[in-house]
């Protein structure tokens, strides 16, 4: 393989003039401010398909509180209310799957234990 020397033509004056176009340009480049999430639906499905320990309603109020902080623009407590709403509706999904696998446990030793006097 053989190397060659490479060498870059002067820019014309068409491009000098638009890249000095604006000599008092400043960008500045961040990380973008994502919202929090709110988590509505998810509270509103904890409520009424299973509300253990009423916490499918402390997870609404949260996620109903953080949505109207985010829309008021206080980020720093929309995003608060927001970790609240997410805790009470994973505490009420892990014991709502307690109780129905603790449920499935119990009917499959009932049916073992006396099935025999069940005739089906």
């Amino acid at each position: 393989m053989e190397m060659k020397e490479v060498r870059a033509a002067p820019p014309s004056e068409y491009q000098e003039q638009q890249f000095n176009r604006d000599q008092h340009t400043v960008v500045t480049i961040g990380n973008p401010v994502e919202d929090p999430r709110d988590y509505v639906v998810w509270s509103i499905c904890s409520l009424f398909h299973g509300n253990p320990l009423c916490f499918g309603l402390v997870a609404l109020i949260f996620s109903i509180k953080a949505r109207d902080m985010k829309v008021m623009g206080d980020l720093q407590r929309a995003r608060g209310y927001s970790k609240w709403a997410l805790r009470f509706n994973r505490a009420a999904l892990i014991i709502l799957s307690l109780i129905i696998l603790c449920y499935v446990i119990y009917l499959s030793i009932v049916v073992f234990r006396f099935g025999r006097y069940f005739h089906w």
